[in-house]
């Protein structure tokens, strides 16, 4: 269960993942997502019609419905954003209502999100209720994500009374307990090796995320604007798509940034990065970024922003990637350099991050997600 189904980014392509994996093992797997996912932001992913799919809220929610200030609440047309917004959360809460005992104890959901949480709560799940689904928890950002945005309130109200609690790496795990949170544990996410062509690779840094502020783009395009002129026969392409494209076009004019492009959103993850040589991930939080997991399995090593410890469980500093201190623009610029001007380097990094990638493939992670299941199901 999550916020919606299908949605581009990581979180997206877990549920997709694990969905795939866990049927392929003989489980009855059902795809749950609040509401369906916002436009431009649908990434349609293919799965077996076995797989069911439910979304309980029948259009997507408004955008600005919030009525926080008296400017809103006197806005006849946001109100209506608003009554909008709060029949469809109804409609959502009334289904799960129905749901919640036909499910019945012999399900487990997985809840990726507060968010969806919330409504089961508002629903009236309740985790002593024999009769009711058991539930595991989770939140895809790292714990420092959580407090620095505000989450970890939201986190501890959903998810206190919940069997079990994932998150994504043990420093997480470590953070989410001191906060107070019982049953929690660890497992990193499944990813697969993407599907890809073996195209030639290309000299191009690589972006791979939704353009929005927490992915901050702008940091890769400061640096690649700070070294672009060195290496006249490199290039980088952002793909992804979002509310900060208008931003990012504009700085690449301000700037007037060389040999860049906005690729937009992409159905081909895995021939996109594998005919680039390096991954460029920039952003202000993250939990276990999938983007890393799959660059490396193609031997696309990263260059990443220090913006989560679970940077760290993926990349070995030095040794198959750079991890460059959180917002400095002129140290990302000096490791994008690097790698661009020294091949040996470049290439021992792509042959390491491709073999310590590989710990990530789902035949490596989804036995433990069946241990959560086996132990609450039987």
């Amino acid at each position: 269960m999550g916020n919606d189904i299908d949605r581009l980014g990581g979180i997206g392509r877990f549920m997709h993942r694990l969905s795939l994996e866990l049927f392929n093992r003989g489980h009855t797997v059902e795809l749950v997502g609040v509401a369906p996912a916002p436009a431009g932001h649908y990434q349609p992913m293919d799965r077996p019609q076995q797989i069911t799919e439910r979304t309980l809220m029948s259009s997507q929610i408004p955008e600005a419905w919030t009525l926080k200030t008296l400017e809103h609440r006197l806005n006849p047309a946001r109100r209506l954003r608003y009554s909008r917004r709060m029949r469809l959360r109804r409609e959502a809460v009334d289904k799960l209502r129905e749901l919640l005992p036909q499910w019945g104890p012999n399900t487990v959901i997985i809840c990726t999100q507060v968010y969806g949480m919330e409504h089961m709560i508002e629903a009236g799940y309740d985790p002593a209720n024999p009769q009711h689904p058991r539930v595991i928890g989770q939140y895809h950002g790292s714990a420092r994500e959580a407090k620095a945005i505000g989450d970890m309130r939201r986190v501890l109200q959903s998810y206190t009374g919940v069997d079990r609690f994932i998150c994504l790496s043990a420093a997480d795990a470590q953070e989410f307990a001191a906060a107070g949170l019982n049953n929690v544990g660890w497992i990193a996410n499944p990813v697969a090796l993407p599907t890809h062509d073996a195209p030639a690779r290309r000299k191009v840094f690589a972006s791979l995320g939704r353009y929005d502020k927490i992915k901050s783009l702008d940091y890769f395009l400061r640096a690649w604007a700070s070294v672009a002129d060195q290496l006249p026969e490199w290039s980088a392409e952002l793909y992804g798509e979002g509310p900060e494209r208008e931003a990012l076009e504009s700085l690449i004019r301000e700037l007037k940034i060389p040999r860049v492009t906005l690729m937009g959103k992409t159905d081909d993850v895995g021939n996109a990065l594998s005919s680039s040589s390096v991954h460029i991930l920039s952003s202000q939080n993250e939990g276990l970024p999938i983007a890393i997991v799959e660059a490396g399995l193609l031997g696309v090593p990263s260059v990443a922003f220090d913006c989560a410890p679970g940077v760290h469980d993926l990349i070995d500093d030095q040794v198959d990637g750079f991890i460059v201190t959180q917002n400095s623009v002129a140290e990302l610029a000096d490791r994008m350099r690097a790698l661009a001007q020294d091949d040996t380097l470049l290439s021992a990094f792509s042959q390491r991050i491709a073999e310590s990638s590989k710990r990530y493939l789902p035949e490596n992670v989804v036995a433990q997600w069946e241990e959560e299941l086996r132990e609450l199901t039987f």
